[in-house]
């Protein structure tokens, strides 16, 4: 453990719409899958954000909930498809805010990552056009092309997610608009290949993102905040760039986006060997999240690698972000926000890789966890 430095701007308060958050430390999605195959919230799963929430963080972010059964990527991941998850949600809202943190989920559909992937071969999954990728090293698949009718569907379900999640208590919705899911998908010319009005042009690509903010800003209240996380580079020859975010971000601004994260890389980009080892780089988000946050009026959420204090405080001091999203940070220790303020030495996250990602799929450990919660499985209240 050691001692946190931090001169107090990341403990002052936030602005995001009509809210305000009680601090600028955001507990950034991380996918640890504790609710269960029905894609119902579980106890654990209510523990897990609400831990955090009593750690002190303003804002905590769930990790990817799906839209709909065919939009979902793991087997334990949460759905936010109908009403038979609301009594679910109002659970994990409640339990989120009781302890003054804003909440919000983070809804996505995984595009040609769906499946999940322990079924992935009964399932049609869907992307902008059929285009040949690898799954897992060594496996290529090729994803249907999504239809009109589909496409209509999809930004119908993202409008229904958000809703069920404003009905539930919660503060706001983060549409996944990166890591090679749906929208992001849609905005790449790699791969969108199609030649009518969702793909071509950077004004067809970026038709569907748009879209489905309209349909979200639609079904939910003024005071309901939409935010996005933008894919801010796809790290490859010919793809999606930081100028293209760029230009995308006011656009989503004009439609009543009210925060970003900029996020790099998708799952296929981040196995190029140039890109390898990226999110073990301390501040790997930090150039993109200024980039955008010169280009819009509206919060700006750094990210990566900035579990240390100190990066924390450079990024909001010199980066013109508003806040700062951890994952890893938190979900190690997650009075990370309380220790810091206070001065008291933090748990960092000490893997590389984090053995945190490889136990997704069954449920998400850390190797910094104190043995109690260790052997439980998760980081709960009682820890």
């Amino acid at each position: 453990m050691t001692a946190p430095t931090t001169t107090g701007k990341l403990f002052s308060s936030l602005r995001i719409g009509s809210r305000e958050a009680r601090n600028r430390v955001v507990f950034a999605p991380m996918s640890v899958c504790y609710g269960d195959e029905a894609g119902q919230v579980s106890d654990a799963e209510v523990e897990h954000y609400a831990r955090r929430a009593r750690g002190g963080a303003g804002i905590v972010v769930t990790e990817n909930f799906a839209i709909s059964t065919a939009g979902r990527q793991m087997p334990r991941q949460t759905l936010v498809a109908g009403e038979e998850h609301l009594p679910g949600l109002a659970r994990l809202a409640s339990a989120i805010t009781a302890h003054g943190a804003l909440a919000i989920v983070q809804i996505v559909h995984a595009g040609r990552y769906a499946g999940p992937w322990d079924v992935y071969d009964q399932a049609r999954r869907l992307a902008p056009s059929a285009v040949p990728f690898e799954l897992t090293p060594g496996r290529i698949e090729t994803p249907a092309e999504i239809t009109d009718e589909e496409i209509r569907r999809s930004i119908a379900e993202f409008g229904r997610a958000a809703e069920l999640c404003q009905r539930a208590g919660f503060d706001g919705v983060d549409i996944h608009g990166a890591q090679g899911f749906l929208i992001s998908g849609f905005l790449s010319p790699l791969t969108n290949r199609r030649t009518d009005r969702w793909g071509g042009s950077f004004d067809n690509r970026a038709r569907f993102a748009l879209e489905v903010v309209r349909e979200v800003r639609r079904r939910t209240r003024p005071d309901f905040l939409v935010g996005m996380h933008l894919i801010s580079d796809e790290l490859v020859d010919g793809g999606w760039s930081i100028d293209d975010a760029v230009r995308l971000a006011p656009l989503l601004e004009d439609e009543g986006v009210q925060f970003l994260f900029a996020i790099p890389a998708t799952f296929e980009t981040l196995r190029l060997p140039a890109n390898q080892g990226l999110f073990a780089r301390r501040g790997y988000g930090g150039s993109a999240s200024s980039a955008l946050a010169a280009a819009v009026s509206i919060p700006v959420i750094a990210n990566g690698g900035l579990g240390d204090p100190s990066d924390a405080e450079e990024v909001l001091e010199h980066d013109n972000v508003a806040a700062v999203g951890l994952a890893r940070a938190l979900f190690a220790d997650p009075d990370w926000p309380r220790k810091v303020a206070a001065g008291q030495p933090v748990r960092h996250c000490a893997c590389s890789p984090p053995i945190c990602a490889r136990t997704q799929l069954t449920g998400a450990v850390c190797a910094a966890w104190p043995a109690p919660a260790a052997e439980r499985g998760y980081f709960g209240l009682d820890d």
